[in-house]
């Protein structure tokens, strides 16, 4: 019976533990965008999307949680982390258009970030090399 008991408080204690440890390695709930994003063209028809927030979760497959949407249709893939930017955490994406993106156009760019609310942002094209 001892045994018993012994198993089920450490199976509720590692329960309990799992969430502060998420936490603690500095993954948020709530994850905000941090700064402005950022495009750099690849070609007439793919992109890199650049952009910093809080640490993002994982889901339970392993990618990162999020979901990245245009206005206009593109895909967005391969979302990654590539470093920090102050206390955030930079992060990249390949977007994939059908039709020709063009060099300094805004586009409109959907961020759902972990459990946080969706946010548009107004995105700008740059070429490679070029500064924003």
């Amino acid at each position: 019976m001892t045994s018993i008991t012994r198993l089920t408080a450490t199976a509720l204690t590692l329960g309990a533990l799992v969430p502060a440890a998420a936490m603690a390695t500095g993954v948020h709930s709530n994850p905000q965008l941090g700064g402005n994003p950022q495009m750099r063209l690849i070609d007439n028809h793919h992109a890199t999307l650049n952009f910093a927030s809080d640490r993002l979760p994982r889901t339970a497959a392993g990618k990162v949680d999020a979901k990245i949407t245009f206005v206009n249709g593109a895909r967005v893939s391969h979302i990654k982390p590539v470093g920090t930017h102050g206390y955030d955490i930079k992060y990249t994406a390949r977007v994939s258009s059908t039709t020709a993106l063009k060099l300094h156009q805004k586009y409109t760019v959907k961020f759902r970030l972990g459990d946080a609310k969706t946010v548009s942002r107004f995105v700008k094209l740059f070429a490679v090399g070029e500064h924003g």
